[in-house]
């Protein structure tokens, strides 16, 4: 088996998930923003409601997640 034959090409969500992140710190530094972003817009929510559909980020950062996560089990960042 050849180095390259135990990796799996990527799927096309994670393909989209990652779309121009250059490496793993900043696949990471992503999530921590969108899960910040998400709780800073749920907190100023009860002042304006408005905030609250800022909460959805939280799925953004899931999806970073399940990215970073299939990438570290079955690819490599290059």
């Amino acid at each position: 088996m050849a180095d390259g034959d135990h990796l799996r090409k990527r799927p096309l969500w994670v393909k989209v998930g990652l779309w121009g992140i250059p490496n793993r710190a900043s696949a990471w530094g992503f999530f921590w923003f969108c899960l910040v972003a998400a709780v800073a817009c749920v907190a100023y929510g009860f002042v304006d409601a408005r905030f609250f559909v800022g909460g959805l980020l939280v799925f953004a950062g899931a999806w970073y997640f399940a990215s970073i996560r299939w990438v570290d089990r079955h690819g490599h960042w290059s």
